[in-house]
């Protein structure tokens, strides 16, 4: 499998074995953003790279017979929480406040979902 096809192009499936590695080294890279690289650029790039994380999710729930309609939930979440983080809009400190940790837990949960389950 190449990069454009892993995580690139959402079509196509990634099987559970191609799923796991590709997803370390997305995640190793945002977590590289989000503790070593400070204000607004690494929101940018943090932004910039839900792209590859939501077609390997996107991939993997179809190798899974699922639809990746079901990315929408953890997709507008996690949208939400960099919109308020970057101040384009607001929902009142609390809200603010636990939307980037509510896109953490759901989306967390998608990929390890598809870190668990067989494909077809």
């Amino acid at each position: 499998m190449n990069f454009d096809a892993l995580f690139v192009n959402p079509t196509g499936r990634t099987s559970r074995e191609q799923f796991v590695p590709a997803m370390v080294v997305v995640l190793a890279v945002f977590a590289f953003y989000a503790f070593y690289v400070t204000g607004r650029n690494a929101h940018f790039c943090m932004l910039v790279l839900l792209y590859p994380i939501f077609v390997l999710l996107a991939r993997r729930l179809h190798d899974m017979g699922k639809s990746a309609g079901l990315l929408l939930v953890p997709l507008a979440l996690s949208l939400m929480a960099f919109a308020s983080k970057l101040h384009y809009f607001s929902l009142g400190d609390a809200v603010n406040v636990a939307m980037p940790w509510a896109a953490l837990v759901v989306s967390a949960a998608f990929a390890l979902w598809g870190s668990m389950s067989e494909g077809k």
